[in-house]
């Protein structure tokens, strides 16, 4: 009985996370680029009910009844399937369609990499996102105008004279599996999970994704699925709450018995 409380425990241990997944996904379905999480379970592993008389018995193999010890979140996985481009027609709200990352260096020059496409002219004329990590090293001139960013992330615009200056050029980080090689950080923010993650260094274009000016790519969440995921553990939270309870009556009977 003690043992049916553990199980039921485990359970509900587990159902608990999958719920702040699913609640933290739904919060995040107007999130620019933000990517889903999923949880997976795996069954812990049972136990073998030996009779007595058999446990000194080392020539024979473990036989009898068996039970399962609940369950226990393995893995919380991202995945970075496309979201929608939606159009916005500002020129610094830039979308990646396709694989690749955008690589912002922070004030302590350290590299993260991120798929929200905000970004602004800072102070020093540098692109950067709104945490002040900056997309490219390169400056806009002075009053500048008609800033151009094609598709393959070539940075140009116009000058005070109205003269066309090239400013720089945007690469993309591409990973073989993002989902196992990134961290996220909060903020859209991730970085490698450690120092030994390779990844390409790229000019977006078909061997990666295209670069697309006046858009920004909204969540991969969808909403219905990710309801229908929310009822389900509720439910599944609710039928371990009353397994607990009914347990918890039966050991109340059994101890009122032996008084």
């Amino acid at each position: 009985m003690f043992n049916s409380l553990n199980i039921e425990a485990s359970n509900l241990s587990a159902k608990m996370r999958k719920l702040d997944v699913v609640a933290n996904n739904i919060a995040n379905l107007d999130t620019t680029g933000f990517k889903r999480q999923s949880v997976d379970f795996v069954e812990l592993l049972e136990k073998s009910l030996l009779q007595k008389d058999q446990q000194d018995d080392k020539e024979n193999k473990a036989i009898g009844a068996h039970e399962g010890g609940g369950q226990m979140v393995a893995d919380t996985k991202r995945h970075f399937d496309q979201g929608l481009l939606n159009y916005t027609g500002q020129p610094l709200d830039l979308a990646i369609q396709g694989k690749g990352f955008f690589q912002l260096t922070g004030d302590d020059g350290k590299v993260y990499y991120t798929r929200d496409g905000s970004f602004h002219v800072d102070a020093d004329g540098k692109i950067s996102n709104s945490e002040g990590y900056i997309l490219i090293d390169e400056e806009l001139p002075d009053n500048y105008t008609n800033l151009f960013i094609d598709d393959t992330g070539k940075i140009s615009c116009k000058d005070a004279s109205g003269d066309i200056q090239d400013v720089g050029q945007i690469e993309l980080a591409v990973f073989k599996s993002p989902s196992r090689e990134l961290t996220a950080l909060g903020d859209n923010l991730y970085v490698p999970n450690n120092e030994d993650i390779e990844f390409d260094n790229v000019i977006p274009g078909e061997e990666s994704g295209f670069i697309r000016q006046g858009n920004l790519e909204s969540s991969n969440v969808d909403l219905v699925t990710e309801m229908a995921y929310l009822v389900e553990t509720q439910r599944s939270i609710q039928f371990n709450g009353k397994t607990i309870t009914t347990v918890d009556q039966m050991w109340n009977i059994t101890n009122n018995l032996q008084k």
